[in-house]
């Protein structure tokens, strides 16, 4: 099941015209492709326009996947280190709907201040999932470190749900010159 269960054919449509090509190009060269293929997509009238391919977990669109895998992700990636090793794999979905909300430090995307204590990460409502992008540790305290400090993500019966918790979820974090799109899922 897709991030967004009301997305089924784009999805569907994309994985045929994105993701199929470049793995049967891959294949054709001779370097099959095994793993995770991230398309970073701009949706337009013309369909989807591909900006980037990423194949490795980061960033909030795997932080929104991930909550949602009930099966066992580790079963999963070492099934893929052999050949045909996924093949009959079936993923078992949560059914519930993600949302990630990014925290970032003052001045990101530019120069990014660092070395801000970070506080709340201790007061998180509970099934709320925090994924640390740049934080440290310094002193027994967590740290920013970067500019994408923190990925927020909550699940939710419907995208306006998961919306809700993970913005209650990422009011509890404070840090000074904390920074946060207020639109995501909107």
């Amino acid at each position: 099941m897709p991030p967004v269960p009301e997305a089924d054919a784009l999805v569907a449509d994309t994985i045929a015209g994105v993701h199929q090509p470049v793995v049967d190009e891959l294949a054709r060269r001779g370097t099959p492709f095994r793993g995770v293929l991230y398309a970073g997509l701009m949706l337009g009238p013309d369909g989807p326009k591909v900006l980037e391919f990423n194949v490795r977990f980061g960033d909030p669109e795997t932080q929104v996947v991930l909550p949602r895998l009930r099966t066992d992700l580790l079963e999963l990636l070492l099934a893929a280190t052999e050949p045909g090793g996924l093949a009959g794999a079936e993923p078992d979905w949560d059914p519930r709907a993600a949302v990630c909300v990014v925290l970032a430090s003052r001045g990101y995307p530019g120069a990014a201040t660092t070395g801000d204590a970070i506080a709340g990460l201790d007061a998180l409502p509970a099934g709320t999932e925090v994924f640390h992008a740049g934080t440290a540790e310094r002193d027994g305290a967590i740290v920013t470190a970067g500019g994408r400090v923190l990925g927020v993500t909550a699940l939710g019966a419907d995208r306006a749900a998961a919306r809700a918790a993970a913005y209650a979820a990422a009011d509890v974090i404070s840090f000074d010159g904390r920074q946060l799109r207020r639109d995501i899922a909107a």
